[in-house]
């Protein structure tokens, strides 16, 4: 499945929360601090809620993942100031950062899996209009390195795992 595409439902709704902290009238360290909030907390439930899908499909629910780190201290910086510069493609830089959440989740379930040695497999998708080296990680990987993972600003790949409970039809019954 292409966790990524949990990031469908939520965008519309951190985009709103992202305005809302942008007022104006709010002082600019207080709207970074409350973007940096922002960006920690749904950061952390994307994350959260991939690795523990993955987990299940790779059947092993009692791990966790390392977690996120600081990357979203430099997007609550440029949301916070985006109200001065008027920054555009701020919505785009939302959207990778929920991506690479998506992605990095599923990096660190795939890593354990591996490690309790159980089957894995990747297949890197491209859609749309694609970069040459987006183009030369597509394909379907078996137990793939962390390269398969990464992402650049606007990437639009498709990162889809497959565990046992996904190709038996099992993952459409995750419930947690």
């Amino acid at each position: 499945m292409d966790y990524a595409g949990l990031n469908d439902s939520i965008e519309k709704k951190v985009l709103a929360a992202l305005k809302l902290i942008n007022n104006p009238e709010i002082e600019p360290d207080v709207r970074q601090l409350n973007q940096e909030i922002l960006f920690r907390e749904v950061g952390a439930a994307v994350y959260a809620k991939v690795y523990n899908m993955n987990a299940f499909d790779y059947e092993i629910e009692h791990t966790t993942g390392p977690g996120i780190d600081d990357r979203y201290y430099g997007l609550a910086k440029v949301a916070a100031a985006s109200v001065a510069t008027g920054t555009l493609g701020l919505t785009l830089l939302v959207r990778n950062y929920l991506d690479t959440m998506a992605s990095k989740a599923q990096q660190d379930a795939t890593h354990n899996a591996r490690q309790s040695g159980r089957r894995t497999r990747v297949t890197r998708k491209m859609n749309g209009e694609t970069c040459s080296w987006c183009e030369s990680l597509a394909g379907t990987y078996e137990n793939p390195d962390s390269e398969v993972f990464k992402r650049h600003r606007g990437c639009d790949c498709s990162i889809i795992t497959e565990g046992y409970r996904s190709r038996n039809g099992l993952l459409q019954n995750y419930t947690k």
